[in-house]
């Protein structure tokens, strides 16, 4: 990795910067540069600097794009990003916009289901091998019902929320789900969600999601961390060699 190469960290809330994707960059070596188009900062170009791109979850939605117009802001850079084949890591509302600037429609469960805690990943024949052995994941939305967009590969999904996972290019992915964050996040999520999510069906109680998060937490992360270790190169994609 040269000395000159950055990774783009896109934000929705100047509190998420506490995550396991920047400490891994920082590990490796490359300039952080953290954009929060939220709170207006500009979206930077795209080019040969930027060695990845990872776009946060937030408490935006894909289809308040009126509310948030930064939304489209990010679709079009996200789009410049795929077509120059820079890697993306797309997280929760990420995903969601990597699948609607990929021809998706992204909207609410249509039975009023929601994920907040740990769930079954449930990959796909192709995503078998690149989750490795079964695997309890973060997760925290209401939003995200979506169909694979078209071109992608897609690697896995849960019992409510079929598209949880998938590859776009050789580089490109969405996890609906939160492999980023640990205990400090979760916390924070908790005591900011209103009531009324917390209830919603489908959802785990405050006390079970803080009890799965001291089993599940550690495992989650070593996954999250090998899979860094081989997205900008594109070694992920070796999975894929017995389809």
């Amino acid at each position: 990795m040269a000395d000159s190469q950055k990774m783009l960290l896109i934000v929705h809330d100047r509190d998420e910067m506490d995550d396991r994707a920047s400490a891994w960059a920082r590990r490796q070596g490359y300039e952080l540069q953290w954009v929060c188009p939220a709170d207006g900062d500009p979206l930077p170009a795209v080019d040969e600097r930027v060695a990845g791109i990872v776009v946060y979850g937030g408490a935006q939605d894909v289809d308040q794009q009126d509310s948030f117009p930064y939304l489209k802001d990010e679709m079009r850079f996200l789009d410049e990003a795929l077509k120059r084949e820079t890697p993306v890591l797309g997280l929760c509302l990420g995903a969601q916009l990597l699948a609607h600037t990929l021809g998706e429609n992204v909207s609410k469960h249509p039975g009023g289901h929601a994920e907040y805690g740990y769930y079954d990943l449930l990959p796909t024949q192709v995503g078998a091998s690149f989750f490795g052995a079964k695997l309890k994941v973060l997760q925290s939305h209401w939003h995200g019902w979506f169909e694979t967009p078209k071109g992608a590969v897609k690697l896995a999904g849960t019992a409510d929320f079929p598209e949880q996972a998938f590859r776009y290019g050789p580089n490109a992915y969405g996890f609906q789900f939160h492999p980023e964050t640990s205990r400090n996040g979760l916390t924070r999520w908790i005591s900011r969600r209103s009531a009324h999510r917390q209830t919603m069906k489908g959802a785990h109680p405050a006390a079970r999601q803080l009890a799965d998060n001291l089993l599940y937490d550690r495992a989650l992360g070593d996954w999250f961390n090998k899979f860094l270790d081989g997205w900008i190169s594109g070694r992920q994609i070796r999975y894929e060699a017995a389809e």
